[in-house]
């Protein structure tokens, strides 16, 4: 069974979590919905992304397209998100 990383929803980008996923990690994304928190599961197998969801499977053999998913759905913050996060530099 491969490593699993647990993280909050939005702590990584989803840059970050496609490298989790292309080091051979899972990544369990807890997310509170109607007052109780949830795990979702993401990983990836040979070339398909998997997002297991309490409700539904969804698949993707394009990453440009589950990274597109992570931030859509809000499990992940978009890389432009990331610079923003970085206090700008003092002289």
């Amino acid at each position: 069974m491969p490593p699993v990383i647990r993280v909050g929803r939005r702590e990584l980008t989803s840059t970050e979590i496609l490298e989790q996923l292309e080091e051979g990690n899972r990544v369990l994304i807890e997310v509170s919905l109607l007052g109780k928190t949830i795990e979702m599961a993401v990983r990836r197998h040979q070339q398909t992304y998997y997002c297991d969801t309490p409700v539904k499977l969804l698949t993707y053999e394009d990453e440009k397209d589950f990274q597109a998913c992570l931030e859509r759905y809000r499990l992940a913050r978009a890389p432009e998100e990331e610079d923003e996060l970085e206090e700008p530099e003092t002289a």
